[in-house]
């Protein structure tokens, strides 16, 4: 990002040229139009309009617009430079939450077979116990009705012998 065709570097060293440069006097900083210190002391002074008004005020104004223009267009590159960026990072981003969630949903498909497999496996198992059960059951009746069986057969045998 801060190569040397980058936007950036460009600004820095716009700035450097207007403000970083020094000048014979240690306060004043020199930029394209001299010393912006004794310029700026001029508009100071009057309120806020230069003392001389003339052409030789518009032409010390000539350098003020020009590196003015020249900072716009910067700023203009930087802001489209920035947008682009901007906008790929945000792509970026959207991709990324796309592979996220694809990722998730098939965790979460896997998920739910596994829990309806160990659900059907719990269901296996308490079916065989309710079948053991029942087999238990079933032959703990079947040998109470054949020992009343037994019985019942003496005792419908008893009645019929006894019968005129």
């Amino acid at each position: 990002m801060d190569g040397p065709d980058s936007p950036v570097r460009g600004v820095c060293h716009v700035f450097h040229e207007v403000v970083e440069r020094p000048s014979a006097r240690s306060v004043a900083r020199r930029g394209p139009i001299g010393s912006i210190g004794g310029f700026l002391e001029r508009f100071q002074r009057s309120g806020g309009v230069p003392a001389a008004v003339g052409e030789e005020t518009a032409l010390e104004l000539v350098p003020v617009f020009a590196a003015l223009d020249a900072f716009e267009l910067e700023a203009a590159e930087l802001q489209r430079h920035a947008e682009q960026v901007a906008a790929h990072r945000l792509h970026e981003a959207e991709e990324g939450a796309k592979e996220i969630m694809a990722g998730a949903r098939g965790l979460a498909d896997s998920e739910r077979d596994d829990a309806l497999k160990a659900g059907l496996r719990a269901a296996d198992v308490d079916a065989s116990q309710i079948v053991a059960r029942a087999d238990v059951e079933g032959r703990r009746i079947e040998e109470v009705g054949r020992a009343r069986l037994t019985s019942l057969v003496d005792e419908v045998l008893a009645r019929v012998l006894e019968a005129p």
